[in-house]
């Protein structure tokens, strides 16, 4: 297997999850201020950055591959354990702070999601209480007739 283009790889890997973490980052200071432009540039960037992984992630699995190491073995965390038998202290130092990274951009995408879910209860609450309540089978349509049923006002007719 040759070292060298492994390194680069996984050194590859750690410069795209640094981008993706600045991402993450940025994402959460747009949904906190609600700027969607940005919101729009950032998820394209954190597209781009993602198949940037994907293909670093494809090109390492194949090179594994052609190293002899079953397909079954060639994630991560096997190839770790790989290093850790070889002696490699620069790539097992180099695959720790690539895990370090990954598990960091895990936990920023959490925090963007529940920022996401909490924006979108709120503005379904918001919704709500504009439309007003939602047995309205008491009250009359334009039409005459009452209500049948549970439903709810579009906000033009609230």
């Amino acid at each position: 297997m040759n070292n060298n283009d492994l390194q680069q790889l996984l050194e590859d890997d750690r410069k795209q999850l640094d981008a993706l973490s600045e991402a993450l980052q940025a994402e959460r200071r747009s949904l906190e201020q609600r700027d969607l432009e940005k919101l729009t540039d950032l998820l394209q960037q954190k597209q781009s950055l993602l198949g940037k992984i994907e293909g670093n992630d494809y090109k390492r699995r194949q090179l594994l591959q052609k190293a002899g190491v079953p397909a079954a073995q060639t994630s991560l965390a096997q190839l770790k354990k790989l290093l850790d038998q070889g002696d490699d202290q620069t790539m097992v130092s180099l695959l720790e702070s690539i895990e370090q990274r990954l598990s960091q951009c895990r936990e920023l995408s959490e925090t963007n999601s529940v920022i996401v879910h909490r924006s979108r209860l709120n503005t379904q609450r918001a919704l709500d209480i504009l439309r007003g309540p939602e047995s309205l089978s008491d009250l009359y349509t334009s039409h005459g007739s009452t209500r049948s049923g549970v439903t709810k006002r579009d906000l033009g007719n609230a």
